[in-house]
């Protein structure tokens, strides 16, 4: 599936594909457009894809991630799902992080997010889907190769198999890419299901072990600077002013600015920010929350569950 258009999301995606030389699956968001923070799609047409895999002239399928992978386990989880709908090779399975754009928006969010335990809810169907697409794909490609019907093929472990005749996703991707997308896909049903709900090693371990594995703090490019904030140690607080005499003379420091959520040093990397945040001189206004303290917020918290409770009791005898 390859299209032509300025930079951005397209662009990315032909990039991708072409440099594999196989087969890319997208699909949509349902719905997004009820959403304020999402991006709908144009009037009349589908909205734009948000995830997609792709497989290699080389067997690779390579699944990527609207959501980040934060110790959670959506590292193996949703490409799990891909992986049983493809009746995939485990092994050439391979995941990388969707880029940050708009159509990687969350499905009930409308917003490229992750948190609150959603990743594999939202995701368990649309990422079935997209495995259910590409096996479609892939053995039309090979009934068109072998001259026999789709219904005569079977697909195992990245093979789609007909008598005695087989053929690996590798060596199909390229004439699965050029057929048209199915309208509509059926699921395995779960009594069938070889990969989901089993015990599965996680695939982002060997990369955490050996140190391969790139965090955000990892990420250095030409100019890169690092900021580092001091903010109030009150809810609400703000500057009143600060002394950063001293933190200019740390080595690596490049500046230091007042910004809404309290001062910002920004130096060359973190350390540097660091120590240069542990010399500013603060002074602030605590504001209306200065007060406040754990013990008082206990108290408050349980004066507002007795009042709760005892308001949900008249109401329900109101009822009776």
């Amino acid at each position: 599936m390859k299209v032509t258009v300025n930079v951005s999301r397209r662009a990315f995606l032909r990039t991708s594909a072409t440099a594999v030389g196989g087969l890319v699956i997208s699909f949509v968001i349902p719905g997004a457009g009820r959403f304020v923070l999402a991006q709908p799609a144009p009037a009349g047409k589908l909205p734009p894809p948000n995830a997609f895999l792709r497989i290699g002239s080389d067997d690779s399928i390579t699944v990527l991630l609207a959501h980040s992978e934060m110790g959670q386990g959506i590292w193996t989880t949703l490409a799990m799902l891909i992986a049983e709908e493809l009746d995939a090779d485990w092994s050439k399975i391979k995941v990388e992080h969707a880029p940050s754009a708009p159509v990687y928006a969350h499905t009930a969010f409308g917003m490229q997010m992750t948190g609150g335990s959603s990743s594999t809810w939202s995701e368990f169907d649309r990422y079935r889907q997209a495995g259910a697409v590409a096996r479609t794909l892939l053995v039309q490609a090979a009934a068109q190769r072998f001259r026999v019907k789709s219904t005569d093929c079977r697909t195992e472990n990245g093979q789609v198999i007909c008598g005695d005749k087989r053929a690996r996703y590798g060596e199909l991707a390229e004439a699965a890419a050029k057929l048209p997308a199915p309208t509509s896909v059926k699921l395995k049903d779960p009594k069938d299901w070889k990969i989901i709900g089993k015990t599965t090693k996680r695939l982002d371990t060997p990369e955490k072990i050996t140190g391969r594995a790139v965090f955000g703090m990892d990420v250095q490019f030409p100019g890169l600077l690092t900021a580092v904030v001091a903010r109030c140690p009150v809810f609400g607080g703000t500057v009143k002013s600060f002394d950063a005499s001293a933190t200019r003379t740390v080595p690596g420091v490049r500046n230091v600015v007042q910004v809404p959520s309290g001062v910002a040093v920004v130096a060359d990397h973190f350390w540097a920010a660091k120590l240069g945040r542990d010399a500013l001189k603060v002074e602030w206004d605590l504001g209306p929350h200065a007060g406040n303290d754990s013990a008082a917020l206990r108290a408050e918290f349980s004066r507002l569950a007795v009042m709760t409770s005892r308001m949900h009791v008249a109401l329900t005898q109101q009822l009776i």
